[in-house]
């Protein structure tokens, strides 16, 4: 199997990923309404409140922006050797909670943190977003400095 970062096992890679992102964060939230308390606050806003709407109106959003997402990460990731695995993870965090909003109109949340009341989903998202900048940041000098012409 071809496990270069452009490559077809690549894709594969990233498919178990974000299935397994989504089967987690999915299995998670109902363990936390289920066998816990049974108290799941309920989300019904974006980006920890930031962006609110309608149910409806976040669902198409968070597809569209998944869409556009997925193709520039596919595009940084042939270029520059990026594991679709940090993309796959933003994935099935975003799959996970617009599953949520689909369901139940809002999205469950369950970890409480001092800044805010999260989920696996949402912890996913953060960890491919944070790994997608740090691999940029250290592979676009290293390949701008190797492309300079050293002159003498």
């Amino acid at each position: 199997m071809d496990m270069r970062p452009n490559g077809s096992g690549s894709a594969f890679t990233g498919l178990l990923v974000t299935v397994s992102v989504l089967l987690i964060d999915q299995v998670t939230k109902l363990i936390a309404a289920h066998g816990g308390t049974g108290f799941v606050p309920r989300n019904p806003d974006y980006a920890f409140g930031i962006v609110g709407g309608s149910a409806t109106l976040l669902i198409v959003g968070a597809v569209g922006v998944l869409g556009a997402f997925l193709v520039v990460a596919q595009t940084l990731a042939t270029r520059f050797g990026i594991s679709m695995m940090l993309p796959a993870l933003v994935a099935g965090g975003t799959l996970g909670n617009t599953l949520d909003r689909l369901r139940l109109g809002s999205v469950r949340d369950f970890m409480v943190t001092p800044w805010a009341i999260i989920n696996i989903a949402d912890l996913a998202v953060a960890a491919g977003v944070i790994g997608l900048a740090i691999a940029l940041a250290t592979r676009v000098p290293r390949l701008r400095l190797q492309s300079v012409p050293v002159s003498r």
